[in-house]
């Protein structure tokens, strides 16, 4: 048998079976066809060929590779073959990695199945000082890098303290890359850390740990790069504290979450910053904590934004048993507005369905602002419904000038107020609601002036104020008796 012709082919077939189990082919080269027998080794360094092949239990179609890690560092990815890109296929089986795999070269194509498995092992892995996060399993460094198909299996290291880490990590020097149709389960830690540049992650599964779920740094992806495309996945079961289906991170700028699948985490999607995020069209339902969480941390000096939320479908979240911390200490809603410093400029949250379809409700509100971090925050065309406490959209704190919540099916418009009564002379009615609103006098005493947004209106019964704005006033000046008047919010 002539291998002369091989650059680098490097296979896993089992026994008395035609199927091959890893292959890795550079262009140019020919096929190599190596008589099956029940179980064998061929080496030859120097082209660095390996084929093993192992009988499977019950004449099942498996087979375990011991060192997978090594094949793809040292005999793959460093050879000169690879320098310039290659292309490695994971044929159905399952595949032991003991070690971390370093993905430093341009270029770099790995393909496989449902039925490619490879199945990290319970040993401390190595962290890899070029990527960000802890233990990965791939570290990405090199651009145009591809990933498709295959699945990772991580339940070894969830169960062993100080063995856990990241499944796949983008460094920061990586770009123009897709994961595609990826299967990552029993996620030890963040099933995807991405620090890179112009990726897409699409149609691929992503599950937390099972039985064990993490206290942090366990999200399904997590954000820090630019240029990042996330659509059509799935993604469940990180339901640690304070941990997302998708996280947004320091660094997170040109961002779409789009038509993704977002349930049984703590919150399906949660940012503490991002420039330039949209996120899009996503069903993100029977959370523990929250659907939606936008907070702020004291972090640098850069205000984040804009973000626009439309068009999701946010139902039946707030599953956890007890209140929450990111929520201001009560159960979660819908969408849940917080921060700790001014943060956010341009935030608009329009088109989204957001309710609580439950026979026992949890979604506490809607949505939920209780800051005042955000400037332009517009609130509008949204669908809100039932919820745990009969309440769709609630603020703790007065709205901003340029807040306005209005269109809103299910609470826009509020209820009449009043008669009311106006207060000591010269008294000043603001609108701190959030949403438009007009005054009507109902009674008017002796009244002398009555001034809404600077401009004298005329004084009678049933008179009617322009609309009020966001912190827009009327002033009621009188000299006795005080009018009285009802709020018609619009």
């Amino acid at each position: 048998m002539s291998l002369k012709a091989v650059f680098l082919v490097l296979i896993i077939a089992l026994a008395a079976d035609a199927v091959t189990g890893f292959s890795s082919m550079i262009a140019g080269t020919s096929t190599v066809t190596i008589p099956q027998s029940s179980t064998f080794i061929v080496q030859a360094p120097a082209l660095n060929t390996y084929q093993t092949s192992i009988t499977g239990g019950n004449g099942l179609p498996v087979f375990t590779e011991s060192n997978f890690s090594r094949l793809m560092n040292d005999d793959i990815l460093s050879s000169a073959s690879c320098a310039l890109g290659c292309s490695i296929t994971l044929n159905p089986g399952r595949y032991n990695a003991t070690q971390g795999i370093l993905v430093n070269r341009p270029s770099v194509t790995i393909t496989g199945s449902l039925a490619s498995v490879i199945n990290t092992m319970n040993v401390s892995f190595t962290n890899q000082l070029a990527c960000p996060g802890l233990r990965q399993l791939f570290c990405i460094i090199g651009s145009t890098f591809t990933m498709t198909g295959l699945k990772i299996e991580d339940f070894a290291r969830d169960t062993i303290g100080g063995v856990t880490g990241e499944a796949i990590s983008i460094a920061s020097t990586s770009s123009n890359g897709l994961l595609q149709s990826l299967t990552i389960q029993n996620a030890s830690s963040n099933g995807i850390n991405y620090l890179g540049t112009n990726y897409i992650i699409t149609t691929s599964t992503l599950t937390g740990p099972t039985p064990i779920p993490k206290i942090s740094g366990n999200h399904g992806i997590t954000i820090g790069g630019s240029n990042l495309r996330i659509f059509l996945n799935s993604i469940s079961g990180f339901n640690g504290s304070d941990v997302a289906g998708i996280n947004l991170g320091t660094s997170a700028t040109y961002v779409t979450i789009t038509a993704n699948n977002l349930f049984k985490n703590s919150f399906g999607v949660a940012s503490i910053w991002g420039k330039f995020v949209k996120i899009e069209a996503n069903t993100i339902n029977n959370n523990y904590a929250g659907g939606i969480l936008l907070t702020t941390s004291a972090f640098g000096s850069v205000s984040a934004g804009p973000i626009t939320i439309n068009d999701n479908t946010i139902v039946d979240n707030g599953q956890e048993s007890g209140n929450d911390v990111q929520c201001n200490n009560v159960h979660c809603s819908g969408i849940n507005i917080k921060g700790t410093r001014p943060a956010w400029d341009g935030i608009t949250i329009t088109s989204n369905t957001i309710k609580d379809t439950q026979a026992i409700h949890t979604q506490l509100y809607d949505i939920y602002i209780f800051s005042t971090q955000y400037t332009n925050l517009t609130i509008v065309g949204n669908t809100v419904g039932t919820t745990s406490s009969g309440l769709t959209i609630v603020m703790t704190v007065n709205a901003l000038k340029s807040w306005i919540i209005s269109e809103n099916s299910g609470f826009n418009p509020q209820p009449v107020r009043g008669p009311l009564t106006a207060g000591a002379t010269p008294f000043t009615y603001t609108n701190v609601d959030g949403y438009k609103e007009q005054i009507e006098l109902i009674t008017i005493g002796d009244m002398t002036a009555f001034t809404c947004r600077g401009i004298a209106n005329i004084i009678q019964v049933d008179a009617i104020s322009p609309i009020l704005n966001t912190l827009d006033t009327c002033i009621f000046t009188y000299v006795a008796v005080a009018p009285t008047y009802d709020v018609l919010p619009t």
